[in-house]
């Protein structure tokens, strides 16, 4: 059956390592702050193709380049044309810095001589979202069609959001599920520290955690917590369930996209290749996501250092997994608990009530955790998520240490 080649394909993503992944999104902006298209003679299509020299792999959609590849990093676009930077699983942070740096040293030409730069926020720093295009890719064509469908903010989502996001390995099936309920439960916290998102819509925002409010009104079925994601009984099968029951949107028939709208993916497969596989498993978006790792989603695009030390925070943290689970009483949290935890840190945010203990208070114990677990080398980049911690004050509110 279907489910059954999704969980054995997530349970042979186990491997013995600590490695730890980050994939960082960024806009890209004219020096005016106006926001950069993708189309244009000093578009983001054409930084990319600046780029292109360096890369051994390269990937076009409608005859136009959207992606690059060396191996060791990747180069994608996001809906609106935010570039993203994925880096393949290291085992030390600084060994991140050291690749993401050298991504820098080949962007930085080709976007001076455009008059271009890279900004790392949440929310896109200027215009609306209305007005901006998408690239030419169908997978982004149909998202967009279906998502207004299915929420509000979807067009928020595709074209005016950027993220930070790790992802952690596991050693076998029970350490995945142990760090995936773990992860569940922490995100809302994650989201709230590092909130970098200052601008909605053009506009200065005075509330917190703009994309946990743009993400809640994008799409129930495939947005959020997985149903069950944090209970005890939850498993690689029941997550195979939950894709299984997501509606599709499109799929890959013939090497061409073809929109599917709301039929589910259990009724358009009836035998999933690893293709099919990979690709359904794209198609969820929610807090934590399960492929052949741990994807944790809920963090805003930052500076790099700022991206270095929330990194070794998850690093730190999951090398202590047993003891936080027992300190937050992971048993006794539900979906519910940890949704109601969102509002209550938008709401308050270092102040919030989160499953019983302040959002501060429980924030501290994870950063004073992960700075025991790891060895000075990584642990030498929690400084800048103590800081915040410590001042109680996110960069959206405006510091920057």
């Amino acid at each position: 059956m279907d489910f059954e080649k999704i969980a054995e394909y997530i349970r042979s993503g186990a491997k013995p390592s600590e490695n730890i992944g980050v994939e960082l999104e960024h806009f890209i902006t004219c020096e005016n702050g106006k926001s950069a298209d993708y189309d244009g003679e000093n578009g983001v299509g054409e930084v990319l193709e600046g780029l292109a020299r360096f890369f051994d792999e390269k990937f076009y959609s409608e005859g136009r380049l959207i992606a690059l590849s060396n191996g060791r990093y990747h180069l994608t676009l996001e809906p609106a044309a935010q570039l993203e930077i994925s880096i393949e699983p290291l085992e030390f942070i600084d060994e991140i810095e050291a690749v993401y740096d050298e991504f820098i040293g080949l962007i930085a030409p080709e976007l001076k001589k455009r008059g271009l730069r890279l900004v790392t926020l949440g929310y896109r720093p200027s215009g609306r979202v209305a007005d901006m295009e998408l690239i030419p890719k169908k997978r982004y064509e149909f998202m967009d069609r279906y998502f207004r469908q299915t929420g509000s903010h979807g067009i928020n989502m595709m074209r005016g959001t950027a993220s930070a996001q790790v992802s952690i390995d596991y050693t076998d099936e029970s350490d995945c599920i142990k760090k995936f309920r773990l992860a569940n439960a922490l995100a809302p916290l994650f989201a709230m520290l590092t909130d970098n998102s200052p601008v909605y819509e053009d506009k200065p925002y005075s509330g917190r955690m703009v994309r946990t409010m743009i993400w809640s009104d994008v799409d129930g079925d495939r947005c959020g917590i997985v149903p069950g994601g944090i209970d005890r009984d939850f498993s690689v099968e029941k997550y195979a369930e939950y894709i299984l029951d997501v509606p599709a949107i499109f799929v890959e028939r013939g090497g061409s996209a073809v929109y599917t709208g709301d039929k589910k993916i259990r009724e358009l497969y009836t035998e999933m290749t690893t293709e099919d596989v990979e690709h359904v498993l794209s198609m969820v978006f929610p807090d934590v996501r399960l492929k052949r790792y741990i994807e944790i989603r809920p963090a805003d695009s930052m500076p790099i250092e700022y991206t270095l030390s929330y990194a070794a925070l998850v690093k730190g943290i999951f090398r202590q997994m047993d003891e936080v689970c027992g300190y937050i009483n992971i048993d006794s949290i539900t979906d519910e608990d940890a949704e109601n935890a969102k509002a209550e840190l938008i709401k308050n945010g270092f102040d919030a009530n989160v499953y019983g203990k302040s959002a501060h208070e429980i924030l501290t114990y994870l950063l004073e955790t992960a700075e025991k677990s790891l060895e000075e080398r990584d642990g030498k980049y929690l400084e800048k998520m103590t800081k915040i911690v410590k001042a109680k004050t996110t960069l959206k509110e405006g510091l920057r240490f």
